[in-house]
């Protein structure tokens, strides 16, 4: 827990900061210009594992998005820019994402390439992610994962990092300021030549998290409370070397993060009885090389990852603690046969070593080899085709062989319309505390697999000059067999089991019109996601699940999205309609339904080799009262201001 006084050394740190901004002449946080000055032209490079394969969805989300989210997490980041659901239990509190229907677990969360969900529960923490320190989003859906990971039946999130080859240096300070307590800042610095490179960026974060939220539950009319034991610390580093020599580049990456957070419960539980807390402790090391002889483009990357976390509960006597380790070596091969075929051959091995009080012996490990062969022909643009194949050996086991394929049609040369369709087979490992947990972990548990169908349809056009319109619709399917499933054994305590069966199926479709000249730009999109994920089999006794909608899944998702900006100023608009979530598995108990609106608004001043920006956002504009998790109240309003100020050399 946050102690008295620090918190209020924090709060005149906060104030002070304050002051400053005010006096400063500072512009804002632009939505339609990048945080940077313009420069000389610049070569941004790295290895071809994520180019969009023939037949497959890709969502790309790059820098000039992200650079509105540099105090935000990825768990906001993903939330207004993709159709992934995340289940967030508030402020503070961890949050997961929801691909397709699927569970967190079937969403790979990757950095560089690398798989950085944690081994012991299988998922991610996305509140835990700052997207300051990204360059890039990658999104993969479905059976395209098959090229990037292992057991992403939802898809895989790639995080990357880039490096701009140029003379000279860029250094950025971004302080934020915001409601509920909430204090940020983060440093970039950029500097190198146009064959080395050295990139630095310094977070960190606190926050009171000391909204006030009406309890409905503990008292037949309504009561208004505030949030307690809800302080939130977080801080970090991020460091990228990267060396080139012709078309060969050497990268070295280190990420050091570290969380601090007091647990509230929910409002069925006193405020004042709360005594939970987490601390998360994370280290990621990469070494990669990527080189180029002949026809033939090839990377080596070698890993390390330690992921440390403590929970504590004082009230239950509970400290337990946990550290888990991964070494990840990662080869890979390409080879262009003419112009329309190329080849590639992916070799991994993760190992992976937990040290863990809840283990039975205290330490457990496993051993996960893959190896993938993909094959793509694209006939002059007009006609593409891919296959995958992959291999796993767990342990000593070898699994029935994934594969995937793909098609695509380009309907019509002169314009980007695209129809593409995709076949799967994906599976899925047990988590570390799905086999080892004492008590209830099971390591006679199989692996999940899916069968996955996709149809998309994707089209750009240029109406006119300054005119363009997108549009884009998916149909897809998934079938999951032996679905791992907690449920009540016969003694006291709950295993994990092979239990289930679950069909999801749904639509996304987006619509996007830009209108830009030369001193003015502006756009809409608007997005519509229909999920329907049910239970269609069970080795539960009379499941009333069965042919229901999983819990938290909601089945319609509606987001828009309206940018302006002229000169220097720009405004935007966001709307979200999530629908209501089963908070049961017979569906008798739900959630409803919640319309969100932020807004966004500031300015860009540039001038010679610098940068100002200064914008407000307001976040839940109309103080609505909604919840994401049962009896885990949302924040209602809120103000930040946020600064950048951006030095070139």
């Amino acid at each position: 827990m946050v102690k008295p006084a620090n918190r209020s050394l924090l709060r005149k740190i906060g104030q002070t900061g304050l002051i400053l901004l005010i006096c400063l002449p500072l512009s804002g946080q632009d939505s339609f210009f990048q945080d940077t000055v313009k420069i000389n032209e610049v070569i941004i490079s790295g290895k071809k594992a994520n180019e969009v394969l023939a037949g497959y969805k890709k969502v790309r989300i790059d820098t000039a998005i992200l650079s509105r989210y540099y105090h935000e997490s990825l768990e906001d980041l993903l939330v207004e820019n993709s159709g992934i659901f995340v289940k967030s239990y508030g402020l503070g509190g961890s949050a997961t994402p929801s691909f397709r229907g699927t569970g967190a677990s079937h969403t790979q969360l990757q950095w560089n390439n690398i798989n950085i969900n944690n081994p012991m529960l299988g998922q991610a923490d996305l509140s835990l992610v700052p997207a300051g320190l990204i360059d890039r989003v990658d999104i993969s859906y479905g059976g395209s994962s098959l090229s990037e990971g292992t057991g992403g039946i939802g898809g895989i999130i790639n995080l990357e990092n880039k490096p701009v080859w140029r003379n000279g240096a860029i250094v950025s300070f971004s302080p934020l300021i915001g409601s509920f307590g909430h204090y940020s800042g983060q440093i970039k610095a950029r500097a190198g030549s146009l064959n080395f490179q050295s990139s630095t960026r310094v977070y960190m974060s606190y926050s009171e998290n000391d909204f006030e939220y009406y309890n409905d539950v503990t008292s037949a009319e309504p009561v208004k409370e505030v949030m307690e034991n809800n302080e939130t610390i977080m801080r970090g580093l991020m460091q990228e070397f990267y060396y080139r020599k012709s078309k060969d580049v050497l990268s070295a990456r280190l990420w050091y993060q570290y969380a601090d957070r007091n647990l509230p419960s929910s409002m069925l539980i006193p405020q004042s009885s709360l005594t939970e807390k987490q601390v998360d402790e994370s280290l990621r090391a990469m070494v990669n090389y990527d080189g180029q002889f002949g026809i033939s483009e090839y990377f080596i990357t070698g890993a390390y990852t330690l992921s440390k976390l403590n929970y504590t509960n004082a009230s239950a006597s509970i400290d337990s603690h946990n550290r888990s380790e991964s070494m990840i070596m990662k080869t890979g091969m390409m080879n262009r046969i003419g112009g329309n075929i190329r080849s590639k051959l992916i070799l991994e091995n993760e190992h992976v070593l937990v040290n863990s009080e809840n283990y039975s012996e205290g330490k457990s490990g496993r051993n996960v080899l893959s190896l993938a062969a993909i094959a793509e022909v694209n006939s002059n643009g007009k006609l593409g085709a891919t296959l995958h194949v992959k291999e796993i050996l767990h342990g000593k086991t070898l699994l029935i062989p994934d594969f995937s394929t793909g098609l695509q049609f380009r309907i019509t040369n002169s314009e980007e319309h695209y129809l593409k369709a995709n076949f799967s087979r994906n599976s899925k490992l047990p988590s570390m505390n799905d086999l080892f947990w004492v008590p209830g972990g099971n390591q006679n548990l199989q692996s999940e697999s899916a069968l996955t169908y996709e149809l998309t349809y994707e089209m750009t056009h240029q109406i006119s000059l300054p005119l363009k319109a997108a549009f884009n619709v998916s149909a897809y399917h998934n079938s999951i067999n032996n679905l791992i499933q907690w449920r009540p054994g016969n003694y006291s305590y709950w295993i994990a089991d092979n239990v289930k069966n679950v069909n999801t199926s749904g639509i996304e479709s987006s619509t996007t019109f830009e209108y830009n000249t030369t001193r003015m730009e502006s756009s809409l999109k608007i997005s519509y996601i229909y999920t329907n994920a049910i239970t269609t089999g069970s080795d539960i006794h009379n499941d009333e699940s069965i042919g229901k909608q999983l819990i938290y899944i909601p089945e319609h998702q509606v987001n828009g999205l309206l940018r302006f900006g002229y000169k220097g100023w720009y405004a935007d608009w966001r709307t979200g309609y999530t629908g209501k979530r089963y908070t049961t598995s017979d569906n008798t108990s739900y959630l409803p339904g919640f319309v969100l609106n932020s807004i966004s608004s500031g300015y860009s001043l540039q001038h010679r080799s610098k940068l100002f920006n200064l914008g407000l956002t307001v976040d839940n504009l109309f103080n609505i009262t909604y919840q994401t998790i049962a009896y885990y109240p949302q924040p209602g309003r809120s103000f930040s201001l946020k600064l950048l100020i951006q030095i070139v050399k």
